[in-house]
């Protein structure tokens, strides 16, 4: 009788969790938290996508896949970010400033969007009806924009041209894109040789009549869509990557 109820207690589980239950539920809480730390960063980064999964599987104890490709990565510099925001609004105001004293307002429109500054110049300011020679008496408006961008080293910088719908065509302009394209041109021009601001910093591009603001239905509004645009963006704010070389590798 003793011997029997002996051996039903032997053979009856051990009670509690198992001591590896506890290393696995510290190991997964710890994933977790890394995880968490990753997306709570106020400035993302981006990472060796395949370096990270290598070594969640080893954490995991799990095999890599054979045949895979192994990248080799660099960072590059991160930029301002945020603080780059910061002085972009601080300058937008001071641009708004110095529009106001050469009582440029309803010519000159400058707003701060997500990327940088966006400005607005009326065409007629800038050019005569037809052509994309600069008048002289823009200069000190196109002066203020340079200070802007000037101060601004840390930014990209793109020249929109538009015109209205008004057809032209001559040797030089056979439709209103060669114009448009012609006008971003002079101004950017005019910012890169005559201001010394690195000409790598701008591209020029232009739209004709296709990107209107308002309908070409009365001389008001065509003055509005002939007109240049100017973008002064912010370089992007994350770390990024480039392969500096990347090769075949049996894991």
């Amino acid at each position: 009788m003793n011997n029997g109820r002996r051996k039903k207690k032997e053979e009856e589980p051990e009670r509690g969790t198992p001591g590896w239950m506890v290393t696995y539920g510290d190991m997964m809480t710890l994933l977790l938290t890394f995880f968490i730390l990753i997306v709570s960063f106020s400035s993302i980064q981006k990472i060796d996508f395949d370096k990270a999964m290598g070594s969640l599987r080893a954490a995991l104890g799990l095999m890599p896949h054979k045949g895979g490709i192994k990248r080799t990565m660099h960072y590059i510099s991160k930029s301002k970010g945020e603080a780059g925001m910061e002085e972009m609004l601080e300058q937008v105001i001071e641009l708004k400033k110095e529009i106001a004293k050469v009582e440029l307002q309803k010519e000159i429109k400058v707003t701060l969007t997500d990327k940088g500054a966006h400005i607005v110049i009326s065409d007629p300011l800038l050019f005569d009806l037809g052509s994309d020679k600069l008048k002289g008496g823009v200069i000190p408006a196109l002066d203020v924009v340079a200070n802007l961008i000037k101060k601004s080293s840390n930014t990209e910088i793109i020249v929109e041209g538009h015109t209205d719908n008004w057809p032209i065509n001559n040797e030089r302009f056979p439709s209103n894109w060669e114009l448009s394209a012609a006008r971003a041109l002079a101004v950017v021009k005019y910012f890169a040789f005559r201001r010394g601001i690195d000409p790598a910093r701008f591209a020029g591009t232009g739209y004709g009549e296709y990107r209107p603001i308002k309908p070409n239905d009365t001389p008001e509004h065509r003055a509005m869509n002939r007109r240049v645009e100017i973008y002064v963006n912010i370089k992007s704010d994350y770390t990024t990557m480039t392969p500096e070389g990347i090769q075949s590798e049996a894991l």
